[in-house]
């Protein structure tokens, strides 16, 4: 039995689809707001009650349905106590919700303990607002790329692979470019159950399979400083790769493959493939297959990867000398 299901991810968001001022001094700073910027505040929240208004029928307790019905759920008319049920109502919604969450953790890390290292790697940190990057089938066997800078793992590009797919449901296609959002994955006894909430479009997609893999990369700290400093558009690549560690191994990995990189020069020099820099294009040619990438699209310093974590931030974890600890107190006297 799942956890995480699209209709307790849709009453969740149906629950918060009504925010209301908490206290009596909420609603004067926002009246008193309203009145400074000319704003019909009472409209405006009128207007905002009937986008939601058929939607939260369908979870609303019965004892809120007058109020919603006659427009003042959302007023500074409704009654105190009705709202301070609304509001602990909507509390106890989102700690429900944040229960199956933690049950749905409490079982992909009870499923990952029989699979590889490299699978609990990558369940030790959170793939929510990840984002899949390409798709391959080969058989029985299933690849999803998946980019997580726009998440929370330090593993910025991830592949896991579906070994014997027994079978795969979704109410909508498996497709680039949707994010996956909540996830849950579970031991059965024919193998393992992964089951992905997406958004992008909303879906609910879940693959049953005998094993499962994984294979990670780490963006290079020093893009993650000229990222951070903003300084990424204007470097070009040649002084990029003079930056990176040498002691790395490094791998190019695109919308279509990923290669590793033999050596830098002004260029990439692959293992087993070509890398080429036009005026306004990028050329990958690997095993007779050929991609042209826009530059204006993709900058080939976004596109290198290693298999070595080096903390970024490090050096703000660094002890100070104690010698400038002394220099510094002596100045401040």
């Amino acid at each position: 039995m799942w956890n995480l299901t699209k209709e307790v991810k849709v009453k969740f968001s149906k629950c918060h689809l009504l925010p209301i001022h908490e206290s009596d001094d909420d609603w004067k700073m926002a009246i008193a707001e309203a009145k400074a910027e000319g704003e019909d505040l009472i409209t405006r929240l009128k207007e905002e009650l009937e986008e939601v208004k058929e939607e939260l029928l369908h979870v609303l307790p019965e004892r809120f349905i007058p109020y919603l019905e006659n427009g003042t759920l959302n007023q500074s008319t409704l009654p105190k106590k009705v709202r301070e049920d609304y509001l602990q109502w909507v509390q106890e919604s989102a700690k429900e919700f944040e229960q199956i969450l933690d049950a749905a953790y409490g079982q992909t890390q009870q499923a990952a303990a029989y699979l590889p290292i490299a699978v609990q790697d990558v369940f030790e940190e959170s793939l929510h607002d990840a984002i899949i990057e390409r798709i391959e089938r080969e058989g029985n066997t299933l690849h999803l790329y998946i980019n997580t800078d726009s998440g929370f793992s330090t593993k910025s590009h991830i592949q896991l692979i579906f070994h014997d797919v027994i079978t795969e449901k979704s109410d909508e296609p498996l497709q680039v470019g949707q994010w996956l959002i909540y996830y849950e994955l579970q031991k059965t006894d024919e193998g393992f159950a992964f089951r992905v909430l997406f958004d992008c479009p909303d879906a609910e997609w879940t693959i049953t399979m005998n094993g499962m893999d994984a294979q990670y990369y780490y963006r290079p700290k020093v893009y993650t400083r000229l990222r951070d400093e903003e300084k990424l558009e204007e470097t070009v690549l040649a002084e990029y790769v003079s930056l990176l560690n040498p002691d790395n191994r490094y791998w190019l990995i695109t919308p279509h493959l990923k290669c590793s990189i033999k050596a830098f020069t002004d260029n990439l020099i692959l293992d087993n493939g070509k890398f080429e820099l036009r005026q306004n294009e990028m050329v990958v040619s690997v095993d007779n297959q050929r991609f042209i990438y826009d530059l204006k699209e993709y900058n080939p310093i976004q596109l290198i990867y290693t298999d070595v974590y080096e903390d970024p931030y490090a050096h703000f974890n660094e002890p100070v000398p104690t010698e400038q600890i002394e220099a510094a107190a002596c100045l401040r006297e």
